[in-house]
């Protein structure tokens, strides 16, 4: 015979039940008011707002003009701007290759720039550009550290500048700061043609197309004339070093100090 349970047992245990379930919801009613009541309190509070601002990366440019442009500032809300969109106003400056916008901490906000790098600088009329990697040309006068890069003279033609830039950014780095300027001697029946002036005091001539792979030779050259007279370093068929004095002075034979190996073929 099966048990008959009394609903006036059941009672307590039905109590407790929804004793509990209204003890969860008013836990969650009230863990969503105060939720709700810290986040109006901290978004109208200073703790919501941009205390500092980081710039790295500022090197084209003074840091406050990026900062300016990205259309962030000390005291707005961390939450008012749209990081995508700074990011877009920093990408569109000339010389920058692109930007990040970060909120790290409670009130910090850190803008990275990564710019185009200098290539060399470019002489027109006595005033300096510089020679972005990129191609671009961009006024020197805004710079703030001086770059260490060779200087281009007679460069005038984009296509020309565009086959130098290649071959710049080939080049060893050290073998790269060792070059003071470069002078484009170009004519119609020879668009190669290159005059170089080293900081060590020599002069070298070679070619464009070849240049980078031409001036890798160039420590190993330059150490055999070491205690000669600075002169000029043919690059462009073998290598020949002329003294100075020979060079402009009486015209005499070239020395030659040797034909230029290609590594791959030893």
């Amino acid at each position: 015979m099966d048990k008959v349970i009394d609903i006036e047992e059941r009672i307590p245990s039905m109590r407790e039940k929804r004793r509990r379930k209204t003890n969860k919801k008013f836990l969650f009613i009230m863990a969503v008011f105060v939720t709700a009541l810290l986040a109006v309190l901290y978004f109208q509070s200073e703790l919501s707002r941009i205390e500092k601002i980081k710039v790295n990366g500022a090197n084209l440019y003074e840091s406050k003009f990026y900062l300016k442009q990205s259309g962030v500032s000390e005291g707005i809300s961390m939450w008012g701007f749209k990081a995508s969109n700074s990011k877009a106003l920093l990408e569109s400056i000339d010389g920058v290759r692109e930007a990040t916008v970060s909120r790290n901490w409670l009130r910090t906000v850190t803008i990275t720039v990564k710019e185009w790098q200098t290539v060399a600088y470019i002489e027109d009329e006595g005033q300096y550009n510089l020679l972005l990697e990129n191609g671009q040309l961009f006024p020197a006068g805004l710079l703030l550290p001086e770059a260490k890069a060779p200087v281009l003279n007679q460069f005038n033609e984009p296509k020309i500048r565009k086959r130098m830039t290649k071959q710049l950014l080939k080049m060893d780095k050290n073998i790269y700061q060792s070059i003071s300027e470069i002078i484009y001697k170009g004519t119609e029946e020879d668009t190669e043609s290159l005059t170089v002036y080293m900081d060590d005091g020599n002069e070298v001539r070679g070619i464009i197309s070849t240049f980078a792979e031409q001036m890798d030779y160039y420590p190993d050259i330059a150490a055999q004339l070491t205690g000669y007279e600075k002169g000029v370093i043919d690059l462009e068929v073998g290598a020949y070093f002329v003294p100075f004095s020979r060079e402009y002075g009486n015209q005499t034979e070239p020395e030659e100090v040797g034909e230029i190996v290609d590594p791959e073929t030893e």
